[in-house]
């Protein structure tokens, strides 16, 4: 019996640590916030190599579960995006998986505001199957909007924009 007990507890103890790098590996909103502002920095500094950098999954811009990518909303298109078939799409093509509804235009509108703002869609998540709720973070970067997302069931775009206007 105490064998069984000991191996029980061991068993819980591996799959309580095995949670907890599942756990790590998902990106959280104020990482994404903070690296979508670093991500705009670079961009006002040197566009042109900075945009084809997040075009590389294995970058420094990829990071966790998600990525940073790059909108021209003057011209509608993605200018940058680690999926080869998102980069160049026009913005009205990006569509939330669910549902169908156009996105890229409340990501555009986000952008505008002094701070940045927060758009909620469901989305397509590296290394996962079927489609996943994202909460994007975007940001103006010169003549760009800068982006990345957390993929959360449970934040919502209204709260999150609530605690950046802080």
């Amino acid at each position: 019996m105490n064998k069984k007990l000991w191996l029980g507890v061991a068993a819980s103890c591996a799959m309580s640590l095995t949670a907890g790098a599942w756990a790590a590996d998902a990106a959280t909103a104020d990482e994404v916030a903070a690296k979508v502002k670093e991500a705009a920095a670079a961009v006002k500094a040197s566009a042109d190599v900075t945009l084809t950098e997040f075009d590389k999954k294995d970058g420094k811009w990829a990071w966790k579960d998600t990525y940073v990518f790059a909108l021209d909303c003057t011209n509608g298109v993605m200018k940058a995006h680690p999926a080869a078939t998102v980069k160049g799409m026009k913005l009205t093509d990006l569509k939330d998986k669910a549902t169908e509804k156009e996105f890229g235009s409340a990501l555009c509108e986000a952008a505008k505001k002094t701070n940045g703002g927060w758009v909620e869609y469901m989305w397509t998540k590296p290394g996962a199957e079927g489609h996943h709720r994202k909460v994007a973070y975007v940001l103006g970067a010169g003549n760009y909007q800068v982006a990345a997302g957390v993929y959360d069931d449970k934040l919502t775009a209204k709260e999150l924009d609530a605690k950046i206007a802080k």
